[in-house]
């Protein structure tokens, strides 16, 4: 077993890269005409009960007060 001094851990932060997978999947696969990451948007939470948490946005909707992993309800 290696020890903790040879360990090399990595963190990769894909937030925004979820939103544009979903978004390129809407747009190429389902033929959506609408690109997410064309508008101020987010991904996650349930929409039908408006509450959740924040899983990614666009880089347009950074600028508004809704920070990533908070609950939004």
């Amino acid at each position: 077993m290696r020890s903790q001094k040879d360990q090399v851990w990595y963190h990769v932060d894909v937030n925004s890269a979820y939103l544009s997978w979903t978004a390129a999947y809407r747009v190429c696969i389902l033929g959506e005409d609408l690109d997410l990451r064309d508008l101020p948007s987010v991904i996650g939470g349930s929409e039908a009960e408006r509450h959740g948490i924040v899983l990614a946005k666009s880089s347009s909707a950074k600028g508004y007060v809704c920070p990533d992993r908070k609950r939004t309800g």
